[in-house]
């Protein structure tokens, strides 16, 4: 049944129509706001009805689930603020000193946790409005506390009701969530099919192409006279790739088609920007209602299942919640698997002439979404109406295709012309598959965790069934934990200045305004200013800038209208209309992320002014209230980013520098973890193993790499916030922004790597798995092998047949990557090698078993490669924080600016030559020499001239960059001579494309750790030219 047209308005923002309605909802709330406040009858009902109107604007977002959250933070904010003034008001004296003092250790606490910024924020509202007046107002007391929390509340619960209104439906988070998975369903497929199709076009017309250039070619070898023929013969070239300027027609051709990969790549931003949508309402469905009913339905249960008479009439708990976070995962890890595609340079060439394997892939690929679409309903679906037959045979299809596609892979090996192919375009052919078996592993592993009906194709029954669960102890300790860090109560230098800076801030605003507070006619608004002084602050000075100049400009706009509205109606009901108008419109340009704070700050000070200007329920037009919040609040951000930038400045300078440091160590740990799991498991020798910390597991090393990518995503941000703060004695940051960019970049990109190796770790794990558990059960593995060796027995006695290793569901679930990958099943044909053994007695498993050391020279190269670069990064990172304690260079200062042409003239003859791994080698290794450590560096005072001291030389990091690259030439020599010579017959699937992948993430991630060096050189470079030129300056004025 087709939705309706309309409920696909709303909430897939930024859409007019869906903007539209949540400005409608924001102009129906401030509506009954202002009715209630400027209503004769109720404008006294309530003290504190000021913050009706702030609350309610604060609270409401553009789903359900989002605004009960703001309205959960806006209540237990109020409470914080309750409890703490009430233990003041109750046990202090009433004078001006203990309400000051009481207001700035409440800023001085709240602002070093790590509270939402709603929670922080509303929690000193209501302290600055209570204690800043409670000395010289009598009736601030236990019940005007009360009023002002219910205040904050009311309006909050407001906000929700409002949400609620079909206008034209509900706009849960629920719905959004799953429109968004649909609209990423097919959107992905779409990527994925461009880019194969991209694949196939290429095929075709460098086919034609070459067989109309191998014709010319014998036509002109026909026409030529053999006695112009002097008897030398010209070796043809083997490789396709060299010959890519023959086919100057295919590329003029492929310049108009509609796929090109610009295109795919606007798509596949497109996508990752929906994606990033889909996480944000996945983290809002957990305060909609119904999955809060949910969560307690499933409590019930889970009680009701312990009763024995009624056990079997209970039904299982709902898996709704999880479904959808184990989809949303695994959207997340197939758009990295498509941006690995997009990222390989001309693997398309790889495809000329493999016709079978790219059919192969596009019904792999064809299957596995036809897959994707059948479970699709059952993972957004609140009910159990699913069709379970259509899941079923989709499934059966991608074990087919699987199947076949390994089949093909199989004859494209065995096929002699696949041994003429280069090294690069072997690379980037095997490569591709990884990531095409990386899509159809994240698709399969997504609905067999969620526990999809007919996802599973086990025939026999779970070994565990019947084995009861143990129950686990509640950990008090690990509950005051998780509290403690949602806090954020853990010691940080920084958040201990930036609280005391802030705090201060507060105390002498509060101190200034109420010293002259009858010049500045505020006698009822004083707390303005120090309650500004502590909304502004920020985590640097760049973001207090931002955010004060924002605040500043939006009370400006917000008072003057209010005014102007009030002055030239005079009527509550023309008043009311105009102010809800107003907020309205800022409603809508809320929606905007960018400008959501400003819309919010305006929309609340019209609001208050309104207020303000209703007296005894007649509309005052007095300037009074006006010039007291514009003055007040220009006030509290100029004492603020005073102080700010005088005592202890916590600059985005060194926000971006810290955070580059701490990317650099995760790089680092990841890398050492990545690349010690790979050479310990191939090879597990006390070389590698001493090296693995205990501690060091899969999901650690995935959860290190996230951070680090959201370290990176939040940069740009950070960088704008570097940009706003003045630069009055120091560089001006604009000449290093794009540099620190660029390095974000770089980190990514070598974070991106590291996700290869753990793939091909993966790749590799999974049939070792599958190898030691055949040879527990039966012992015979050993020895079968050496009888095929020796000739005596081609037939082992025993072994696991496709079916009996379906049966064992326990070692399914411990393998990282599903069993099909390795292997073949069909419930409705039979298999069509027949008892054929699971893996053949030539895998990469049973070759590592008896001839372990034909691995070892690769994996010895692998670890001294991440050495190398683990000395980049180092290097790189003590050049970012101390720059005078790293050597980039020997030259003298006046030669820096020639040194830097001189290098980027280097880097683009080195992006010139990257034919490494072009032709396959048996020779030695050829040895190479890194440049020599000099030991002269910068002068930076004359004093130094004559010293006659020898100080220890500075490591160099261009001696550093040296050996890495030295040592990634040594590794893919040996790599590629492993590939090419060492029993490429009894290598397996595995090994192919575990040891191919290798060589491209590890080169890929040199060439990043190159550019991060770059980089890092570059930015002192400018700091050095700097210092020159100031120099200059200073003796010749």
């Amino acid at each position: 049944m087709r939705l309706p047209r309309f409920k696909c308005w709303h909430p897939l923002l930024p859409t007019f129509s869906a903007r539209l309605i949540i400005a409608f909802r924001t102009l129906l709330g401030i509506a009954c706001v202002a009715g209630i406040t400027l209503s004769p009858i109720t404008s006294n009902f309530i003290q504190g009805q000021l913050l009706l109107g702030v609350s309610f604007i604060v609270a409401i977002k553009s789903t359900v689930g989002a605004t009960v959250q703001t309205a959960i933070r806006l209540f237990l904010a109020g409470a914080i603020s309750a409890i703490y003034c009430l233990f003041i008001i109750n046990y202090c004296p009433r004078n001006i000193y203990y309400g000051v003092a009481a207001t700035n250790v409440l800023v001085l606490l709240i602002v070093y946790t790590d509270l939402p910024i709603i929670v922080r924020r509303f929690s000193i509202v209501p302290t600055c409005i209570i204690l800043l007046q409670w000395f010289s107002k009598p009736d601030i007391n236990n019940f005007f506390v009360l009023q002002i929390w219910a205040s904050l509340t009311i309006g909050a619960i407001l906000a929700v009701i409002v949400t609620c209104i079909p206008l034209p439906a509900i706009p849960t988070a629920y719905r959004e969530l799953t429109m968004r998975m649909r609209f990423i369903v097919r959107q992905t497929r779409r990527e994925i099919t461009a880019i194969v199709l991209l694949i196939s076009e290429y095929h075709n017309i460098h086919l034609s192409d070459e067989h109309d250039y191998q014709t010319k070619r014998n036509n002109q070898k026909k026409n030529t006279s053999d006695d112009n023929d002097d008897g030398t013969e010209i070796p043809a070239n083997s490789y396709r790739e060299d010959d890519i300027y023959y086919y100057s027609s295919s590329l003029e051709d492929l310049k108009d088609d509609h796929l090109l990969i610009s295109d795919i790549q606007d798509l596949h931003s497109l996508v990752n920007e929906e994606l990033k949508k889909m996480q944000r309402a996945l983290t809002e469905i957990p305060y909609e209602p119904y999955f809060i009913l949910l969560k307690l339905l499933n409590l019930i249960r889970k009680f009701l299942r312990h009763i024995p008479f009624i056990k079997k009439f209970i039904r299982t708990k709902s898996t709704l919640q999880t479904r959808l976070s184990i989809w949303a995962t695994s959207f997340a890890s197939i758009q990295r698997t498509i941006t690995g595609l997009l990222t390989l340079d001309h693997h398309h060439r790889a495809f000329v002439g493999q016709r079978q394997l790219i059919n192969a892939i596009c019904l792999l690929l064809d299957s596995t979404f036809n897959f994707l679409d059948s479970t699709h309903p059952y993972t957004t679906s609140s009910t159990s109406y699913f069709n379970t037959v259509q899941i079923i045979a989709c499934r059966t299809k991608v074990e087919e295709a699987l199947e076949d596609f390994f089949e093909t892979y199989t004859q494209v090996r065995e096929n002699p012309c696949h041994s003429s192919i280069s090294n690069t375009d072997a690379v980037r052919l095997n490569t591709f598959l990884l990531l095409i078996l990386r899509l159809v592993h994240a698709t399969i592993t997504a609905a067999e965790t969620s526990q999809t009906p007919g996802a599973h194709l086990d025939t026999g029954p779970s070994p565990t069934a019947n084995i009861p669960k143990s129950k686990k102890p509640f950990n008090w300790k690990k509950r005051f934990y998780n509290l403690a860090v949602y806090i954020g109560i853990r010691p940080s230098f920084g958040k201990l200045v930036r609280s005391i800076k802030t705090s201060l801030s507060v105390l002498v605003s509060a101190i200034f305004v109420f010293s002259l507070r009858e010049r500045l006619q505020a006698d009822d608004w004083i707390y303005w200013a120090p309650m500004t002084t502590a909304l502004v602050s920020d985590s640097s000075e760049g973001g207090t800038l931002r955010l004060s100049f924002q605040r500043l400009m939006a009370v400006l706009l917000g008072s003057t209208y209010a005014y102007i509205i009030v002055l030239v109606t005079q009527n509550h009901l023309a008043v009311g209309i105009c102010i809800s108008l107003f907020v309205g419109l800022m409603g809508y340009v809320k929606t905007d992320l960018s400008k959501e704070y400003f819309a919010s700050v305006c929309a609340q000070s019209a609001s208050i002014i309104t207020f303000l200007s209703n007296q005894q329920g007649q509309m005052n037009a007095s300037n009074k209230a006006v010039l007291a919040r514009t003055s007040l609040t220009f006030l509290g951000i100029f004492i603020h980013v005073f102080i700010s930038n005088l005592f202890l400045p916590i600059t985005a300078r060194s926000l971006i520098k810290k955070k580059v440091s701490v990317m650099i160590k995760n790089i680092s740990a990841a890398l050492k973890s990545s690349s010690n799991d790979f050479c310990a498991f191939i090879g597990p020798s006390g070389t590698h193993k001493k090296n693995i910390s205990p501690n060091k597991t899969p999901s650690n090393l995935m959860k290190i790499l996230g951070e680090t990518e959201c370290i990176a995503d939040s940069f740009p941000a950070l960088l704008e916030e570097a940009l706003n703060e003045p630069s009055f004695w120091k560089r001006p940051f604009i000449h290093v922004k794009d540099r620190y960019n660029d390095i974000a970049k770089s980190l990514r990109r070598i974070s991106v790597d590291i996700r290869f190796v753990h793939r091909c770790t993966t790749i590799l794990e999974a049939e070792s798995k599958l190898h030691f558990a055949q040879e527990a059960k039966w012992q015979t593995r050993r020895s079968s092998y050496v009888h095929i060796n020796n000739g005596i027995d081609s037939n082992p006695s025993h072994s696991w047949t496709l079916t009996d290793i379906r049966k064992e569901r326990e070692l399914q679930n411990d393998l990282d990557i599903p069993l099909t990958i390795f292997m073949t099943y069909s419930t409705h044909s039979t298999p069509r090698f027949g008892q054929k053994t699971l893996i053949s007695n030539n895998s990469s498993a049973s070759l590592r078993l008896t001839h372990i050391t034909l691995y070892q020279p690769v994996l010895e190269h692998i670890f001294m490669l991440e050495n190398h670069i683990q000395k980049v990064l180092s290097l790189t990172e003590q050049l970012i924080e101390t720059q005078a304690a790293v050597d980039v260079g020997s030259f003298e200062l006046q030669q820096l600016c020639r040194e830097d042409s001189y290098d980027e003239q280097q880097m683009k003859l080195l992006k010139t030559q990257r034919t490494l791994i072009r032709d396959p080698s048996c020779y030695a290794v050829p040895q190479f020499e890194a440049l020599p450590i000099v030991t002269k560096h910068y002068n930076f005072f004359s004093c130094c001239n004559n010293s006659q001291e020898d100080h220890e030389p500075l490591p160099s990091l261009r001696n550093a960059v040296d050996l890495m690259f030295a040592s990634l030439i040594q590794f893919l020599y040996a790599n590629n001579r492993f590939i090419r010579t060492e029993f490429v017959s009894n290598q397996s699937i595995g090994d192919v494309l575990a040891f191919h992948t290798l060589s491209y993430a590890l080169r890929d991630m040199v060439e990043a750790t190159t550019d991060l060096a770059k980089n890092a050189r570059r930015i002192k470079h400018i700091d050095t030219r700097a210092l020159i030129r100031t120099e200059q300056e200073y003796k010749f004025p």
